[in-house]
């Protein structure tokens, strides 16, 4: 592969996985429509390399998230026992289809998961007492500013039913499974955005060992795509995470959603043979 080539893949990494940090969604939702509409990856083949991008985004990204208490640990250690086998069945499928299918279904998944992000992005969530009803034992607190943000996930049911389904989309997708785990979070769950976000970019990178793993069995992962969109990632994760702080969660989600509107149209009409 040729040496511009491989800076084009590096810088598009990066910029996928600055707003993956950011929004706590692995960097893969942007990285393989990045990928394969820029670039002219094959998907299969980017959907290989972003899962192994999103295990290294998400382990040098959620370091900050870590600092800054935003990771509840308990619930991504439950959640993520229906994650980590939807992924292996995602990953499988993924493997069987078409190319075509993989542009279409993500094009569809962007789509979506753009509009009920901003659509949630007006709702508040407020901090609950210290001795508010816990029988899960998942109360986790963080400070933001000056004051202390205390809240209890809720509708654990539902959480762990989403989080394998969210599995299925990573393994088929690259896409770590934020896309779907940090609205249900935060509009269903009760999280705040801030945790939903930290929360879930602890538990996509242990998602998507379980996609690479797959992909790397069946001869997906190229060294000459992969390689490159890690250095990348590297340089994109740790900005996202620190620039985190620096804007007001309404801005990211405005952001957020110019961007995923215009590459899910992209991914949609890709799939058809067609451009923009």
């Amino acid at each position: 592969m040729e040496l511009d080539q491989s800076i084009l893949l590096a810088l598009s990494a990066m910029i996928g996985s600055v707003f993956g940090s950011m929004l706590g969604l692995g960097g893969g939702v942007f990285i393989v429509p990045l990928f394969t509409l820029w670039l002219g990856v094959d998907p299969k083949v980017a959907i290989g390399a972003s899962a192994v991008c999103v295990v290294t985004n998400s382990v040098v990204g959620s370091k900050r998230h870590l600092d800054n208490g935003f990771v509840n640990f308990r619930l991504a250690t439950i959640l993520q026992s229906t994650t980590a086998a939807g992924a292996i069945i995602g990953a499988l499928i993924a493997l069987a289809v078409s190319a075509n299918f993989l542009k279409g279904l993500l094009g569809i998944v962007i789509m979506y998961a753009a509009f009920t992000m901003i659509r949630g992005s007006k709702k508040g969530v407020e901090s609950v007492p210290p001795d508010a009803p816990d029988p899960m034992n998942l109360m986790n607190a963080y400070e933001d500013g000056n004051e202390i943000v205390r809240y209890v996930p809720k509708r654990l049911d539902v959480g762990l039913a989403t989080s394998g389904f969210a599995g299925v989309l990573s393994g088929m997708l690259g896409i770590g499974g934020g896309l779907v785990q940090v609205p249900v979070m935060n509009l269903i769950m009760g999280l705040p955005m801030r945790a939903a976000a930290g929360t879930s970019s602890f538990m996509v990178g242990m998602t998507s060992v379980a996609t690479a793993a797959v992909f790397y069995a069946s001869g997906k992962i190229d060294p000459a795509v992969t390689a490159p969109a890690m250095v990348g990632v590297l340089a994109g994760s740790s900005l996202g995470s620190m620039l985190t702080k620096r804007f007001k969660v309404s801005h990211l989600l405005g952001l957020f959603f110019v961007v995923m509107v215009g590459l899910g149209i992209s991914m949609i009409l890709s799939a058809f043979g067609k451009g923009i």
